[in-house]
């Protein structure tokens, strides 16, 4: 059960999705073109299977796990190619907010919403 109406509503999806527009209008080196941009949409992948999982489940985790750690290779491949003389600014300022938010993600999937103290039940937003 998914808790956000659309994938729209989940920062981390849209940061990881912004990524992979911003990978896709850069110019990169061929040695490394391919690996990030691989990365990127596995990240954007991974993230949208895990909003279909129950929040705080096994199977939300490790769909993120595996989105943050593309996320992670998407952020050295920005850095493999800086290091060959590429100028990625705005791809590693996305790629960087993408793992950013996807740990977020990680940390509020690692534990259950709270109880609400008031009695109105649950309180996501």
């Amino acid at each position: 059960m998914c808790e956000f109406e659309s994938l729209d509503r989940c920062a981390a999806y849209v940061a990881a999705r912004t990524a992979l527009e911003a990978v896709h209008g850069a110019t990169w080196p061929a040695d490394v073109a391919e690996q990030a941009k691989r990365a990127a949409i596995e990240a954007v992948m991974a993230t949208a299977e895990s909003l279909h999982h129950d929040h705080a489940s096994p199977a939300r985790r490790r769909c993120v796990r595996t989105a943050l750690v593309r996320a992670i290779e998407l952020v050295a491949a920005v850095d493999v190619a800086q290091a060959l003389g590429t100028e990625l600014d705005d791809v590693q300022r996305t790629a960087g907010r993408s793992v950013a938010m996807l740990g977020l993600l990680l940390h509020s999937s690692a534990n259950p919403f709270p109880e609400d103290e008031c009695g109105l039940g649950d309180t996501r937003l």
